[in-house]
């Protein structure tokens, strides 16, 4: 028997079933995603041990069709467009699809195609899912792939949970190219965790939350994430919270979120149950309003942070220097600065060849980056001229001296991107109030189809003619807007009322696009004969 094994084992016969089993273990090879979503997507979801037969299957998004001009059928002969018409097939009203994959849930993409040497790659630009429950196994598969050229996401009646909402929070901070994120006919009612995605390290800068049931108690959170008195948010742009069930209480909550925000360009509370109440809320965000005592003691420290008393229109700060001090009004540091200019030179002299000559390199490359950040500034902090060093005399130690102050302005000024509205330099103090201008960067709002009464019109067109009576003054200096865009059609007031036609007749003049008439000497003469 010996013998005739080892007979087989040479000739290559079977091997044992402990071998077989150890070939069939073995691990297979981590998958390295091409960008290619569909096949991505496919792999990572075989891989990853999930049901194949319901794997959603990846469609490029129907485009409409590009209607002909009259240029196009001048370039071609009438002989050829009659052979055209006679090939082409006739028209269907449907497509011809495998029954298996009719069932399936699909995820129609808009692909951004690039062309390479070996092959093409779709990578995904807009996902768009319908009508069919987006799980967290779905998420996940997202995760995994690449999607560095993925700008918009748009979820339409896919049952989304707050742990779902949760998942999807976490996801858009990985993606470098996400704007617009679509999430309507997603109710989540109890929790209404919208205010997940417009976190502060959200990347989106357009939010629809359309018909999602959202209550007070959701436009409340909506309201804290768009601004407080210590956090805002910084990139959401645009904001449309139509079709909900947002009353005056939730009206509020978003009207403290504006007053604290300087970035909504556009938002949408259209179809709601907003009444007078609510109304004069947001109004009153939109115009000049007097500080709390909360705000003031944030003002407050705000300003003691900054390192000098007062604000400059872009909220510039000093930080804090070993050089010279944060502020030159004490008279102990005037006497200081003044006792060092009479210093010997060997001093002077001294005091420069202790600076090592990497830093003197790397002030050289500050002044660069200084003359590029003065040009953003309209005013400069107090403090910041420039001083002759101590006794450098001659022509090189006074251009050593020039150098060296600008440096010290660029070490000391720090510009942020953004402006804390409490540090708005144009705050008044009035009456014992801190008074400062309301938000004007909102330029669209949208309050059609609510309860908005007589008196709501009222502060409406109070509040359109203090924003247009302020841009007029300030029409030299570059401030924002205020409102162009006002839609407040369909609500409880007629449209012939008089309030309301003074509205429409204050927003025409405010539409960027309007352009007066200018009558000519010939329309007179004409208007006099008629």
């Amino acid at each position: 028997m010996g013998k005739r094994v080892e007979k087989a084992l040479k000739a290559g016969g079977p091997t044992s079933a402990s071998s077989r089993a150890g070939d069939d273990c073995s691990t297979p090879e981590p998958y390295t995603c091409t960008g290619n979503f569909p096949d991505d997507f496919a792999e990572l979801w075989q891989r990853s041990g999930l049901d194949k037969e319901h794997v959603p299957v990846v469609k490029p998004r129907a485009k409409r069709p590009v209607t002909p001009t009259a240029d196009d059928a001048k370039t071609t002969p009438e002989g050829e467009e009659v052979e055209k018409v006679e090939e082409e097939l006739p028209p269907t009203t449907y497509t011809v699809v495998d029954n298996l994959i009719i069932d399936r849930p699909s995820i129609h993409v808009e692909f951004d195609v690039e062309d390479t040497k070996q092959m093409q790659i779709n990578h995904a630009k807009e996902l768009f899912i319908r009508s069919w429950k987006v799980e967290e196994k779905v998420l996940g598969i997202l995760k995994m792939c690449i999607l560095e050229r993925l700008q918009c996401i748009n979820l339409w009646n896919v049952g989304l949970t707050e742990h779902t909402l949760k998942s999807l929070s976490s996801l858009l901070p990985s993606l470098p190219s996400i704007k617009t994120l679509v999430l309507d006919g997603n109710p989540i009612p109890g929790s209404e965790p919208y205010y997940l995605v417009m976190a502060e390290d959200s990347p989106i800068q357009h939010l629809s939350l359309r018909n999602n049931q959202i209550t007070d108690q959701g436009a409340e959170m909506i309201g804290k994430a768009l601004g407080t008195t210590y956090t805002q948010n910084r990139c959401l742009a645009t904001l449309n919270l139509s079709f909900n069930h947002i009353s005056d209480a939730g009206a509020k909550h978003i009207a403290q979120g504006i007053r604290m925000n300087r970035v909504l360009l556009s938002l949408s509370l259209a179809s709601n149950n907003i009444s007078d109440e609510g109304c004069q809320s947001i109004c009153n965000a939109l115009q000049r309003f007097s500080l709390t005592h909360e705000e003031v003691v944030q003002r407050r420290k705000l300003l003691s942070q900054g390192g000098f008393r007062g604000g400059s229109g872009l909220g510039s700060r000093r930080t804090d220097s070993k050089d010279r001090p944060s502020s030159n009004r004490s008279g102990s540091q005037m006497r200081t600065s003044r006792g060092s200019s009479k210093k010997k030179p060997d001093a002077g002299k001294k005091d420069a060849e202790k600076t090592p000559k990497k830093e003197e390199k790397g002030k050289k490359g500050e002044i660069s980056k200084m003359t590029s950040r003065l040009s953003m500034t309209s005013e400069t902090p107090k403090g910041t001229k420039g001083k002759k060093s101590g006794g450098a005399g001659g022509k090189d130690g006074g251009k050593r001296a020039t150098t060296l102050s600008v440096t010290q302005d660029s070490e000391n000024l720090d510009i942020p991107e953004f402006v804390h509205p409490l540090m708005d330099h144009q705050a008044e103090h009035t009456e014992g109030k801190v008074f400062i201008p309301g938000c004007m960067t909102l330029v669209n709002l949208n309050l059609s189809r609510n309860k908005i009464g007589k008196q709501g019109m009222e502060f409406l067109l109070s509040m359109i003619q203090y924003q247009a009576n302020r841009h007029r003054i300030l029409a030299a200096t570059p401030t924002a807007p205020g409102l162009l865009k006002l839609h407040i059609q369909r609500n409880t007031v007629s449209e012939q009322h008089s309030t309301y036609v003074k509205i429409q007749e204050t927003m025409i003049t405010r539409d960027p696009t309007y352009k007066p008439e200018v009558k000519t000497p010939e329309d007179d003469i004409q208007s006099v004969v008629g």
